[in-house]
């Protein structure tokens, strides 16, 4: 699992895209309805944070939810940090803030890569299972 992560606006999914340009692969968008990964070939998963805001699931299960759907799976996780130290007035943001928290952190955790995206420019912070 590959995991692109960086505030919003900051050029991951074109980043992504500029990368997967002759690759083949799918792209999950995850603004909507049901989350639904392809089985096969590289898959590419975005705003997950939205499909968090809007799944009547307990954080609980909507993780492992998410774990088992894309488990032996060729993924790409493309990550909104919605948290930057900023604590929402709203409960239901606040909520939403700590659930991609431990979700991230989990995703975080198991991938192969991570690569940091910041007004276009990588940094990879996470290669092979080694810390850099």
């Amino acid at each position: 699992m590959h995991v692109f992560i960086g505030g919003a606006y900051n050029g991951k999914r074109d980043y992504v895209i500029g990368l997967l340009t002759d690759a083949p692969h799918h792209w999950v968008e995850c603004s909507e309805g049901e989350l639904e990964i392809p089985s096969n070939g590289k898959v590419v998963i975005d705003r997950i944070e939205q499909w968090l805001a809007q799944t009547q699931l307990p954080e609980a299960e909507a993780v492992e939810l998410i774990l088992n759907e894309i488990e032996g799976k060729d993924i790409i996780f493309i990550l909104t940090d919605i948290g930057r130290g900023i604590v929402p007035m709203d409960a239901e943001q606040r909520k939403l803030r700590d659930t991609c928290g431990r979700l991230y952190q989990r995703l975080i955790a198991e991938a192969d890569e991570v690569t940091r995206i910041w007004y276009g420019l990588a940094q990879t912070l996470k290669k092979r299972g080694e810390i850099k």
